[in-house]
């Protein structure tokens, strides 16, 4: 037999089931005993036919004794076999299968084999699960720890933040000046738009990112409240927001943009109220689009690169890796986005 015969032959073998080998390898071993009983019965058969010329029943039953003993012998290895190897080792099996596919509450059970290894390789198991459920209530209680550190450490530094916004707040009504007034009152209103994002971060679900349309409608009212204050006019401002969630690092430059072209609205809508409407859709393939509209956006309102608030705009647009477009006839700013995948929780 050639090299790749023998080897094709030993993969043919390793695909048989188990209890087929126990029956090649009991048949194997007994062949020398088959062998003989065969012999045996054969000999005496031709014996007995040359001395009386035929076999009575009972003749016959002796002379089939030892073949029936060797299949006899055949079918009780087989038993065996099948009692302390095959079927313990199918149950391993399917135990094992289903610990895979995510029952990791199964366990094998170690106390009704009838062999010393079976017994101590479901035992071997089941103590290799007990550690892995440990180990992954040990990570689970460490994961939840770490969850509840990070979102103290988002709340702490939303306080400062509220207080800092609440500093500038006052400075800015203690000032005779009006131009110093509305300088302290953006560097207000952007403070307090990170305070939101930090409001907003590790809320409620899992951290998986930040509801957009809850951030949206806080700093809507954010805005018009400092818009009032500062400028003496409440501006209109609607929130029209998909349940997006967007991740943490979107979230910074999502809340400024929207603070920076809501405050330049209003600005340039004077002595008028602006009207606004914050717009936000999520589209195909993990993306989302944000649209800032408002009447006075029908003409290009970012001519002046300058200002301080023009570069906070582009340089927000820059972070998010997309380009800000302006569409006249909607009168409109918009930018495309990425977005995470909703999580199980059921947010979309």
């Amino acid at each position: 037999m050639t090299g790749s015969a023998t080897r094709v032959l030993v993969r043919q073998l390793h695909e048989w089931p188990l209890s087929v080998k126990v029956i090649v390898a009991l048949t194997a071993a007994l062949l020398p005993l088959g062998a003989l009983a065969t012999f045996v019965t054969l000999s005496a058969y031709r014996a007995l036919l040359f001395h009386s010329g035929q076999v009575s029943a009972s003749r016959w039953v002796g002379l089939a004794l030892p073949l029936t003993m060797w299949l006899a012998a055949l079918l009780i290895g087989w038993l065996v076999a099948d009692r302390l190897l095959v079927k313990p080792l199918t149950r391993m099996r399917a135990a094992v299968e289903r610990y895979t596919a995510g029952e990791t509450t199964i366990r094998i059970g170690s106390t009704d084999y009838l062999s010393a290894e079976m017994t101590a390789l479901a035992a071997a198991f089941d103590r290799l699960a007990n550690d892995s459920a440990r180990h992954d209530a040990a990570m689970l209680s460490a994961l939840d720890e770490q969850k509840r550190l990070t979102r103290e450490v988002h709340h702490r530094v939303k306080n400062n933040l509220q207080i800092v916004a609440s500093l500038l707040s006052l400075q800015a009504r203690e000032t005779t000046s009006s131009e110093v007034g509305r300088a302290y009152s953006a560097i207000q209103a952007r403070v307090g738009a990170l305070a939101l994002v930090h409001r907003w971060m590790y809320d409620g679900e899992a951290a998986h990112g930040v509801d957009l349309r809850a951030l949206a409608t806080d700093l809507s009212a954010a805005l018009e409240q400092n818009i009032a204050v500062t400028e003496g006019i409440t501006p209109r401002i609607k929130v029209d927001v998909d349940r997006i969630v967007v991740a943490q690092d979107t979230a910074v430059p999502v809340a400024f943009l929207i603070t920076e072209l809501i405050a330049l609205a209003a600005r340039l809508s004077l002595p008028k109220a602006a009207e606004a409407v914050i717009q936000a859709r999520s589209i195909a393939d993990g993306f989302a689009t944000l649209s800032i509209k408002s009447a006075i956006f029908c003409d290009d309102a970012l001519v002046d690169r300058a200002t301080p608030a023009v570069r906070i705009i582009t340089g927000m647009a820059r972070q998010m890796r997309a380009p800000l477009s302006h569409d006249p006839g909607d009168c409109s700013y918009n930018i495309e986005f990425a977005v995470p995948p909703a999580p199980n929780s059921g947010v979309a």
